[in-house]
């Protein structure tokens, strides 16, 4: 029997682990960096911030979002601003980033007048890949400076101006008000001002007069005679409203009359058709046809008074068959299992089958069911290699943090004396750092692979952290593929061990898992 496998998203992750980052998630809140919430995204997913106007505040939403939609495509290009790190702006924006909880750090940017660029990228090379430079109002809020853009300035509206009469002499109307966006006007190529250049409200005057108008007609009266002609009436009244205020009355007439037939005083007798008959086999035996019923007048039949029956005594309708010459499909038999789609643990194979036996022609129908089973497949246990140490004790000859105190060592793969995790196997490892130091310092660190001697070796994060206010920790994360004894490392840009430190809720840490062997 062949089984199909649902694997949920969470161990697809742990599976998959490059491809899945968690973010902060918090919904309609006033400050981004209150958000202490986090969820798991999914694989193709990003961290996202999103900022909405609500009652004239702007508020936030973060959380996880599909690739695709991380974009400049994805909203005006006009709206993405963002919240200045001078004064917030009254701005749509949203942006992506695609590290563990980054998004709250997402949406500050300065104004161009302040004529700074971003220090976190480099606008001559953004602009030699991308041209960002052509792009004036991403340019803006990232790289001013080097676009020559400082000069820029988005419009903002002039107070309002006074209200106008109200529209009308009596009961409601409305009354507007205009702006004008110069104050300042918008120049060098800056935005024009978000929002109407004119505002309305309504205004109440004296009750008008009322005018008369009628009521809908009654019913018609029975007919004045029980055979042959007579007469029927209908009426209405002038109250619906009344005239009043020195209104108008209503015009026209308050009654009307129509001539009414009835049955000979010698009576009649009417046609009626019978009910239809069921319909008949269709015309033919392939392709399109047609089918008939038929009803007759005889329900009653018409007497000499009376009159016949309306309409046709016959109806065809179209009848559809298999085409002519047409052949369905058949699915051939199945093919061989495809190997393991991992080396150790539990995965899954697949099998498929395809629909030629025979192929459909064009008028037949197409095989129905799968074209593909799944199963699981078990083969040996996968290793084991998962670390987590903390502390300061950094080596003055090559700077790098051994982070002495070990939590758990499973598969003993870290040396707390050298600060090294040897790998056992070949496979993806996954790596985060956390350094916490002293406020007014500025400091760099990265996690490095490599060999045991440090002579060669690849630097797989870079974090920077610049005189913050307070104490603080930063972190770093990276996955790797490591090979057999190949060796990964924490080094400090220079030998920092008076600025950092650790507390009961603050320490330097170094964690590391194998999540796939290769």
């Amino acid at each position: 029997m062949n089984i199909g496998v649902w694997i949920p998203v969470g161990i697809m992750c742990m599976i998959r682990a490059s491809e899945c980052i968690e973010c902060f998630s918090c919904q309609n809140i006033a400050d981004p960096n209150e958000c202490r919430n986090t969820s798991q995204c999914s694989s193709g997913q990003s961290c996202s911030l999103q900022t909405f106007q609500a009652d004239s505040e702007i508020r936030y939403t973060m959380g996880c979002q599909n690739n695709q939609l991380c974009s400049s495509l994805a909203v005006s290009p006009h709206s993405i601003i963002g919240r200045s790190v001078q004064t917030r702006q009254q701005y749509i924006c949203y942006e992506c980033c695609s590290t563990d909880r980054c998004n709250e750090n997402l949406c500050f940017h300065k104004k161009p007048s302040e004529c700074t660029d971003d220090e976190t990228l480099d606008c001559a090379r953004l602009n030699t890949l991308f041209n960002v430079c052509a792009d004036v109002h991403h340019a803006k809020i990232t790289c001013p400076k080097f676009c020559g853009l400082c000069q820029l300035v988005d419009g903002n509206w002039a107070e309002w101006g006074t209200w106008t009469q109200c529209s009308v002499t009596c009961a409601n109307g409305t009354q507007e008000r205009t702006r004008t966006c110069s104050n300042p006007p918008p120049s060098n190529g800056g935005l024009n001002c978000n929002g109407p250049a004119v505002d309305i409200k309504l205004c109440t005057q004296q009750l008008c007069p009322v005018h008369g108008n009628w009521t809908d007609w009654s019913s018609w009266s029975s007919c004045s005679v029980t055979c042959d002609v007579g007469l029927m009436k209908k009426t209405r009244t002038c109250t619906n409203p009344r005239p009043d205020r020195f209104g108008d009355n209503c015009y026209g007439d308050a009654s009307e009359y129509a001539v009414c037939q009835n049955e000979h005083c010698v009576a009649p007798v009417h046609g009626n058709w019978s009910a239809w008959s069921v319909w008949s086999t269709c015309s033919v035996t392939c392709d399109g046809g047609l089918q008939k019923r038929l009803r007759t007048c005889t329900n009653p039949k018409p007497n000499a008074l009376g009159d016949d029956c309306v309409g046709d005594h016959s109806e065809y309708t179209l009848c559809l068959n298999e085409p002519c010459g047409a052949r369905n499909g058949g699915w051939s038999t199945w093919g061989s299992w495809q190997s393991c789609s991992v080396t150790c643990g539990v995965g899954r194979r697949l099998m498929s089958r395809i629909c030629s036996n025979p192929s459909p022609t064009i008028y037949g129908k197409a095989c129905e069911g799968n074209s593909e089973a799944f199963d699981v497949c078990v083969n040996r246990p996968c290793n084991v290699v998962a670390f987590n140490a903390h502390g300061i004790n950094i080596i003055l000859s090559n700077n790098v943090n051994t982070f002495p105190t070990v939590i758990f060592n499973e598969g003993n793969a870290y040396n707390p004396y050298t600060g090294h995790l040897t790998a056992p196997v070949d496979g993806i490892y996954y790596f985060t750092v956390v350094i916490c130091y002293w406020p007014r310092h500025a400091l760099g660190f990265a996690i490095y692979k490599g060999n045991a001697d440090m002579s060669s070796f690849t630097r797989l994060t870079i974090n920077y952290a610049y005189n913050a206010d307070d104490a603080t920790c930063t972190s770093a994360s990276s996955s790797a593929k490591l090979n057999r004894n190949e060796h990964a490392w924490v080094q400090m840009n220079q030998h920092y061990t008076g600025e950092l430190f650790e507390a009961i809720n603050a320490w330097n840490t170094f964690t590391g898992a194998l999540v796939q062997e290769l």
